[in-house]
C-alpha cells in the first residue's frame, strides 16, 4: 500500500491565498505528473486510487489535472480540511492512522494520492520517512514524493520514488 504525497503546481499570486488559482505553467506540471502516475500505476491500481485534496482552488485544481490523467472517478477524490499550508502535522497523521488501514488488516489494499501546500507536505513527508523533527524533503511545485509502509507512523515509511515535474519535460 501506498501513500503518494503532492505538492500543487504552480499558483498565481493574488489574495485571499485559499483562492489563488494554479498558472498556465502549474497545470502543466500538474498534467506532467498525471502522465508520469498513468505510467507508473497499472489500472488495477488507478481504480483503487484515493486522491485527498486541500480545499484550496489551487490544490483542487491540481488535483482535476491529475484525475483527468488517470481517468478516475468523482468518487476517488476526497477534500480534506485539515491539510491546508500551515495545519499543523499531527492531526494529519492521526488521520492516516485511522483512515489509511494497515496492511495486515487484511483489507483491499488502496493507494492514497494527497494533494495539499509546503509546508505541510513538506513536513508529512519527512516525518514518515525519518520521524519527528527530520530534515524536510524540498517540494518544488507538483513535486511528489511516493512512500511505502505497513504502518503509517512517524518514521515507518520508505520512500519509494521522488519526483519532480521538471525531470519530466
Amino acid at each position: 500500500m501506498s501513500v503518494l504525497i503532492m505538492r500543487h503546481g504552480e499558483a498565481q499570486a493574488g489574495t485571499p491565498d485559499p483562492s489563488r488559482e494554479l498558472s498556465e505553467y502549474g497545470r502543466e506540471e500538474a498534467r506532467r505528473i498525471g502522465r508520469w502516475l498513468a505510467h507508473q500505476l497499472p489500472a488495477e491500481r488507478r481504480a483503487r486510487l484515493t486522491l485527498v485534496v486541500s480545499p484550496f482552488t489551487r490544490a483542487q485544481q491540481t488535483a482535476q489535472e491529475i484525475s483527468s490523467a488517470l481517468e478516475l472517478s468523482g468518487e476517488q477524490q476526497t477534500t480534506l480540511e485539515i491539510i491546508t499550508p500551515d495545519d499543523p502535522l499531527t492531526p494529519v497523521l492521526d488521520w492516516l492512522q485511522t483512515h489509511v488501514p494497515p496492511t495486515s488488516e487484511g483489507r483491499e489494499p488502496r493507494d492514497w494520492l494527497i494533494i495539499s501546500h509546503n509546508p505541510l507536505v513538506s513536513n508529512l513527508a519527512s516525518a514518515l520517512v525519518d520521524g519527528p523533527g527530520s530534515t524536510q524533503l524540498a517540494f518544488a511545485t507538483a513535486s511528489l514524493a511516493w512512500l511505502d509502509a505497513d504502518v503509517w507512523a512517524a518514521g515507518l515509511a520508505d520512500l519509494h520514488q521522488f519526483v519532480c515535474p521538471a525531470e519530466l519535460a
